[in-house]
């Protein structure tokens, strides 16, 4: 069974926008565009002129880093697009519903609610290194979740999904539920990613992002992962002309080149060990969690306090209150800017 028949009915009737043809080497008179040219940058492909309807060349490069065929991947704003597109695609409003780990990355809350969708939090399992439990997961579906997030490793906490997990979650969800795995973090852990099960189960979605481990954060592109008709509903949805002209340059140019080199992920890796160390034999810090992303949570004795203290000395962590109240989120900087934070945390309750 395709998952598309899960989508809401609408959508699965929409027809994608029929855009102006475009072909190289042809005078295009069909899109309403001016003739003349900008002067501004220095682009292959003149801004006068509407950007693709979806990058082709773009895609093809992404899919063959991230390993899937070129008709399995949409492009996107980031990976927090794809986010929304899935939603909107498969969650009727105030009818479906959504359902992720809690605490994870909040923006899939966020766009469900946009949508009107229900949400479904499930406890991961604190005591367990925030474990997923993907068995209450399972016990928590009913016959209206549409969609599954599960963010491996996970954010703020950076904990993988074992692989024989995923394997259970996608296969008792296979035809009730889009089961996405967001690996916006997989290049700092040593786990492989879900992309190889593409051809297993076709309810599995895998979003791939530029902005963290790849350094592109600044050019909003990521991408989506799935079965061919899934991905040609995303892209129905999916607004025309969707990425920019700098954007598609700019990341063909880095891909092309090889500028996301794999040493600032080594760095990275690095750096993590080193400042998780000396976090650690801090007094006020009573637990440092391992991690497989480029961020690492910890609890402490008064988290607002030490966020509030780092930000004076000019070192901005992330506490986010609530069930984490006593923990703080530390992303691994460079080695100058991990020297500071611990520079400004051997300074709490000294000033």
């Amino acid at each position: 069974m395709s998952i598309t028949s899960l989508a809401r009915p609408e959508i699965q009737a929409l027809h994608a926008y029929d855009a102006a043809e475009q072909v190289d080497d042809t005078v295009r008179l069909n899109a309403n565009e001016l003739p003349a040219i900008s002067s501004v940058g220095n682009f292959r492909r003149p801004l006068n002129r509407y950007p693709e309807v979806r990058p082709q060349r773009l895609q093809a490069a992404l899919s063959r880093r991230f390993g899937c065929a070129s008709d399995q991947l949409l492009v996107t704003r980031g990976s927090s697009e794809a986010i929304d597109l899935i939603i909107r695609t498969f969650c009727r409003a105030q009818v479906d519903s959504i359902l992720a780990p809690s605490p994870s990355f909040s923006m899939y809350r966020h766009y469900a609610e946009l949508q009107g969708a229900g949400v479904i939090d499930v406890a991961t399992l604190r005591e367990r290194d925030f474990a997923i439990d993907v068995e209450r997961m399972l016990a928590a579906c009913n016959d209206v979740t549409k969609v599954i997030f599960v963010c491996s490793p996970n954010n703020p906490t950076g904990t993988p999904l074992p692989r024989a997990e995923l394997h259970r979650l996608l296969a008792e969800r296979c035809d009730n539920s889009v089961v996405v795995v967001d690996e916006a973090y997989i290049e700092f852990g040593e786990q492989p990613s879900a992309i190889d099960l593409l051809g297993e189960y076709p309810n599995l979605l895998v979003l791939r992002t530029l902005s963290k481990a790849l350094g592109f954060a600044g050019a909003r592109c990521g991408a989506v992962a799935g079965a061919k008709g899934v991905i040609e509903l995303l892209s129905a949805v999916q607004a025309p002309y969707a990425l920019a002209t700098p954007v598609v340059e700019c990341v063909e140019d880095a891909l092309d080149t090889e500028q996301l080199a794999i040493a600032a992920v080594t760095l990275v890796l690095t750096e993590r060990l080193r400042i998780m160390d000396a976090v650690a034999d801090f007094d006020f810090v009573s637990k440092v969690w391992p991690s497989d992303a480029n961020f690492f949570l910890i609890r402490t004795v008064d988290a607002a306090a030490i966020v509030e203290h780092c930000k004076v000395h000019k070192v901005l962590l992330r506490h986010f209150g609530g069930e984490l109240s006593d923990c703080i989120r530390i992303t691994v900087g460079s080695p100058s800017d991990n020297d500071a934070l611990l520079s400004a945390l051997n300074s709490f309750g000294k000033d």
